[in-house]
């Protein structure tokens, strides 16, 4: 991801919100020709990661805004918060004996860390880098974070998802939060 350094500068909110909402491109190349990048990150984010990793865009210069700003967007994404309850945070789990990804929960910020054998640690986002970071490839943390995420963004985890409704999830700032660093 190393052509990618630098993309993480942040903006402030007011510059988010009056920028415009992404003209999504199609993919004309590969197994997801056709769909935009949006619909490919709950499809196979895994997928997304790994062509940033191998450098697809390079050559595609079309996708290379779409590609950044998704970038930034897909690690920061706002936990859903109920007004007038606790503060809640990501609690993620790694694998004991497989270290790869195996849970994300959101949990009030004042329950204690999660005993046992079995890591944790929290984030104040929801990050789907996070399979890819504890382990290169975990095809199937990956699709259980995007299940998850489902969950919690969407209220089903199993909810099929539009391309609009795919595209108007990274299209909307507040879905993120962009000046978080944890």
């Amino acid at each position: 991801m190393q052509f990618l350094l630098g993309i993480g500068e942040r903006k402030s909110k007011r510059i988010q919100a009056e920028e415009k909402i992404m003209a999504w491109t199609e993919l004309n190349f590969g197994k997801h020709s056709g769909k935009t990048l949006p619909q490919v990150i709950f499809i196979d984010v895994d997928w997304f990661f790994h062509s940033i990793d191998e450098n697809y865009w390079r050559t595609r210069k079309e996708y290379i805004n779409e590609v950044k700003e998704l970038f930034n967007k897909v690690r920061k994404i706002r936990i859903p918060q109920t007004e007038g309850t606790e503060r809640k945070e990501a609690e993620y789990s790694i694998h004991p004996s497989y270290n790869t990804f195996s849970n994300m929960e959101i949990v009030p910020i004042t329950k204690p860390p999660h005993q046992g054998s079995t890591m944790t640690f929290r984030k104040n986002v929801i990050d789907l880098m996070v399979p890819r970071t504890i382990s290169q490839y975990d095809k199937s943390g990956n699709k259980r974070m995007i299940k998850i995420l489902k969950h919690y963004v969407f209220g089903d985890e199993n909810i099929r998802l539009t391309k609009a409704k795919c595209e108007s999830f990274f299209d909307n700032p507040d879905n993120f939060d962009m000046e978080s660093d944890k």
